[in-house]
Parts: C-alpha cells; sequence; structure tokens
C-alpha cells in the first residue's frame, strides 16, 4: 500500500531513500537489539540458533528498506522471506503467534531505529510518520504472511502424516514390514513393539463421514498405556487394537486374535473373514472368530450352502405361508438349544402345537432333527438363507 502524504510533502519524499541507505547499515545494531529482545520474551525461541534469528532479521531488513525506496509496502504473496522464516521456526518447534510476536519485535526495532535517522537528517513530522506507518504496514503484510505459510505447511505435514500412517498400517498388516522397518516405525506410531494387539477390519452401515468412526474406534481400542493404530484401506478401517472396543459403534467390525506385532498379517486375514461373513448376514457389532465360528466356512463355500438351502429349505417353500411357519420355528427352536419348552414359551404356544410343527417339518424334508448331522445342516441353511432368495 503506497502512503498518501499532503501536498506540502510531496518535495520531501525522496527523502525516504537517503534515509533507507543509513537503515540498511544498522544490521549489527537492529540484529542484536532484536535478538536480545526476542530471547528475553519467547521462551519458544530458546532453541533458536542466534545465526539463524541474525539471517531472518537481515531479510525483514532487506525488506523493510525496499519499501522504503519504493515508498509502497509489499504485498503478503510479494515476501517469499516468510516461507523461509516459517519453514525453519516451525522445524524448531516455535508455535506460530511467537513467530508472529517476534517479527513485530523486530520491525518495531527498525521503525525506532528509523526515527533516529530521520530526525537526525532533520526529515518533517509528517515525513517521519509517513514512513514510520509505512514500516508498520510491511509488518502487517508480512505477519499475514506467516499465519498464511504456516496454515500451508500444516496441511502439507497433515497430508503427509496421513500418507506415513497409511503406508505403515498396509505394511503392517500385509506383513511386508521386516523386523527393523517394524521396530522403528511401531515406536514412531505410537505401538508397543513388545506387546499383543488385534487386527481389525470395519465397515460403516451408515451414511456418516469414514473419520470420527476411525477416530471413534482407535480411542475404544486403546489402553491407558497401550494405543491403538487405525488407518483406511479399501474403503474400510483397519488398523489394530490394543483391547476389543466396546459394542457400541456404528459399524460392523471383524476382530482378528490377540498376536505379536510381527505376526498381526494373519490376525488381519481373520478379522477380514469375519467382516465379509458378519457383512454378508447382516449383523451388526463387534465380531469376533468365537461369534461367527462355522459361519466363516458358510459363507466361503456358496455350493455346499445352495446345497442345504435347496435340501432343507426348499420343501418349506412349496408351502408358502406355512412353510414360512415352520422354518421360524426350527429357527427358535435351533436358538434355544433344542428346548421345547423354552421354545414353546417363546412362541407362546403349546408344547404339543410345537412338536407337531417339528413333525411336519421332518416330514416335509425329510430329516430328523434328532440327528446331530441334521441340526448343524439345518443351522447352516437357515443361517445362508439371506444370501440366496430371502
Amino acid at each position: 500500500m503506497r502512503v498518501a502524504p499532503t501536498s506540502d510533502m510531496d518535495a520531501d519524499l525522496a527523502v525516504f531513500d537517503t534515509v533507507a541507505g543509513p537503515l540498511a547499515q544498522s544490521t549489527d545494531a537492529i540484529s542484536a537489539r532484536t535478538i536480545a529482545e526476542i530471547y528475553q520474551e519467547l521462551p519458544s525461541y530458546a532453541g533458536v540458533p542466534f545465526a539463524g534469528l541474525r539471517a531472518s532479521t537481515q531479510r525483514n531488513l532487506d525488506i523493510a528498506v525496499r519499501a522504503l525506496r519504493a515508498n509502497a509496502a509489499p504485498r503478503p504473496d510479494e515476501l517469499p522471506e516468510a516461507w523461509i522464516t516459517v519453514t525453519e521456526r516451525v522445524q524448531q518447534g516455535v508455535p506460530v503467534e511467537d513467530m508472529m510476536r517476534a517479527y513485530r519485535i523486530n520491525i518495531g526495532v527498525i521503525e525506532s531505529r528509523f526515527v533516529d535517522i530521520a530526525e537526525e537528517a532533520e526529515l518533517s513530522s509528517g515525513l517521519v510518520l509517513a514512513g514510520s506507518r509505512l514500516l508498520w504496514s510491511v509488518g502487517d503484510a508480512f505477519t499475514t504472511q506467516i499465519a498464511l505459510v504456516y496454515q500451508d505447511l500444516r496441511i502439507e505435514h497433515a497430508l503427509h502424516d496421513a500418507q506415513r500412517k497409511s503406508e505403515f498400517v498396509h505394511g503392517l498388516l500385509s506383513g511386508t514390514l521386516d523386523r527393523t522397518e517394524l521396530a522403528g516405525q511401531s515406536v514412531l506410531f505410537g505401538l508397543d513393539p513388545t506387546a499383543r494387539y488385534s487386527a481389525v477390519r470395519g465397515r460403516s452401515r451408515g451414511t456418516g463421514g469414514i473419520e470420527p468412526l476411525r477416530r471413534q474406534l482407535e480411542q475404544r481400542g486403546s489402553t491407558a498405556v497401550r494405543t491403538a493404530l487405525v488407518g483406511v484401506i479399501g474403503g474400510d478401517l483397519a488398523g489394530v487394537v490394543a483391547r476389543r472396543p466396546a459394542d457400541d459403534l456404528d459399524l460392523v467390525l471383524g476382530v482378528g486374535p490377540e498376536t505379536a506385532l510381527a505376526d498381526v498379517a494373519d490376525s488381519f486375514r481373520t478379522a477380514g473373514r469375519v467382516l465379509e461373513a458378519a457383512w454378508q448376514l447382516g449383523r451388526t457389532g463387534v465380531l469376533g472368530l468365537a461369534d461367527m465360528s462355522w459361519r466363516l466356512s458358510a459363507v466361503a463355500d456358496p455350493e455346499v450352502s445352495a446345497y442345504l438351502v435347496d435340501r432343507y429349505l426348499t420343501p418349506l417353500r412349496r408351502h408358502g405361508e406355512f412353510g414360512r411357519l415352520l422354518r421360524d420355528t426350527v429357527r427358535t427352536f435351533l436358538a434355544n438349544g433344542l428346548s421345547t419348552a423354552a421354545t414353546a414359551a417363546e412362541l407362546v404356544v403349546h408344547p404339543n402345537t410345537l412338536r407337531h410343527r417339528l413333525h411336519k417339518f421332518g416330514e416335509l424334508t425329510g430329516a430328523s432333527l434328532t440327528s446331530t448331522d441334521v441340526v448343524v445342516e439345518v443351522a447352516w441353511a437357515l443361517e445362508l438363507a439371506a444370501l440366496t432368495d430371502e
């Protein structure tokens, strides 16, 4: 932004260039005073080397001198020096608010030195004020660019960290990391290479975003001393947990057996099989191998499943509503551990009515529920019926 002088100052504006020369030669004094104030006021700068601070104060002075000679403050996007300064300070752990405070200390010292030189040169008070305003306009532009650069760096670092995390999770769960990579990177991402974890693979049944679920799963799968690590693979949540999460997440989650990190790829394969079986069967919640058991094989063998559905359920379908009644009765009977009393109570029917229905099931299918093989096969058929035409 260009300074707008009054008409009686027009002839004196060229003096800015005269003042800029001595100001440019004040590097040592400006740097020394600036660095002393920064170290005193900003503890976060304790780890910033003196040489680095001196270099940045020199860059800032150069910008101020250029602005005075041009009688115009630069736009924020005309300050590439901000990229250098912010990148260095981020690496040194300096918060962005302290970066801005440090720059304002520096521009304050520059402005003070400008006023001294201007008074020695007997510049008018109006011109001194105009020069001071110009220098603070430079400061505003620079601090604006600091904020913009810092935001860009944060986004860049976040994307970089997410990419590194994704690559590690994929390598961990696929078993492609060697032991040296596993030991080093697991610590980097908060895992204990000597502890045991369970692999998980989950899929949302809702319409919400996956990132909130990922954070929830990571939190629920952590303990006070061991953290979980969850990423996204193929649209599914995937990672390792230190404990089985509570069954209150809006997703279907397969959990593999607990194992050492070096062997977690095997656990992940099991978690994936559990998830796929649960997904096809319409299950919800947190499920492990014990919850799905033989159903994993049932889902994985469609030929056997089709045979059993045809063997035990097709004869019932020919009888419409009555056939569906028999099917639901048998399903309840199996769920109650073949207990006549418990099943009759749940269905609110007389035990003799229940026995009649079970007898009709035997007549229509040619199978007896007193046979262990028949019970297993019927349970398989009922569980997998939803995967065919039901």
